[in-house]
């Protein structure tokens, strides 16, 4: 007994008819024929009764079928897992605490390094076990929180900054930088965004709401609209920046204040770190951090 005699006599038997059968298999009949009756004659028992042109399983076919079913359906499992298997070594799955650095991190590390397939998940719930994700679903994961593990690395991976943008015929379009705690009577458009940066940043500028005309938006087609209309000073980050436009003829100002500066960390298993050499070559190429 083997696979394909299984895998004839299942067909057979589903179709209800050889012919039938012989078609969906592309093998002649006399094939099917031969390998039903060798399985029968290794069973010692007939597996169909014949009646006319239809072909019907009788009790012994009929427990016959339950366990073919079942092996080839654990030999389609068993190849699958292995295809995973052999699949791995070029699919990195990454999590990230952030859209920033996923929609600037992964289309241009696929674009130059196109034989990894990279496979990119939000982690939209930030007191979720990082060091539990790296076990059981991400290969790496990009935080902004440290994982301390002896089983784990945890390396500075991206810097992220906010900074403001302006229009360049703005009063602040020739500063070389700017302390925003201190400023005071602006006007400011904040789009609101989702994402651990966002939340650590978000007190800052609700602090800065109550000395400035600070507008929040959750809609960014409302939050773009609003400024091709007005000339008003707005944030973008250092990562955001370069992959979306806020409008053009905009100046970008780096902020002094130490709330508006993160560090995202890689953590993956030191036993993983082969496979994430490339992103991390990648990384240390691009100048991230």
């Amino acid at each position: 007994m083997d696979l394909t005699q299984l895998k004839y006599f299942k067909t057979i038997a589903e179709s209800g008819s050889m012919s039938e059968a012989a078609q969906k298999l592309n093998v002649s009949q006399p094939a099917l024929s031969a390998a039903v009756k060798k399985l029968e004659d290794e069973f010692c028992v007939r597996l169909f009764e014949r009646k006319k042109n239809k072909l019907i399983l009788n009790d012994s076919g009929k427990m016959a079928l339950t366990y073919a079913q079942a092996i080839l359906q654990k030999s389609d499992e068993m190849k699958a897992l292995f295809c995973r298997c052999r699949q791995q070594d070029h699919v990195l799955s990454l999590g990230f605490c952030d859209p920033g650095p996923m929609r600037f991190v992964v289309p241009l590390f696929q674009k130059q390094v196109p034989d990894i397939v990279v496979s990119s998940q939000m982690i939209d719930d930030e007191e979720k076990d990082l060091y539990s994700l790296l076990f059981f679903q991400f290969d790496a994961v990009i935080s902004l929180r440290e994982i301390k593990q002896t089983d784990v690395d945890c390396l500075p991976f991206a810097r992220e900054e906010l900074l403001l943008s302006v229009p360049n015929d703005h009063a602040w379009a020739k500063k070389s930088e700017l302390c925003l705690s201190e400023q005071k009577g602006t006007e400011f458009a904040v789009y609101g965004g989702i994402g651990a940066y966002v939340r650590q940043v978000m007190p800052f500028l609700k602090q800065l709401a109550r000395k400035n005309a600070v507008t929040f938006y959750d809609d960014y087609f409302v939050f773009r609209q609003m400024l091709d209309q007005k000339a008003v000073a707005t944030f973008t980050t250092r990562l955001v920046r370069q992959y979306r436009n806020d409008g053009e003829n905009r100046v970008f100002i780096p902020l002094t204040d130490p709330e508006l500066k993160a560090v995202y960390r890689i953590a993956y298993l030191k036993k993983n770190k082969t496979r994430l050499l490339p992103l991390l070559q990648w990384a240390q190429e691009k100048k991230l951090f």
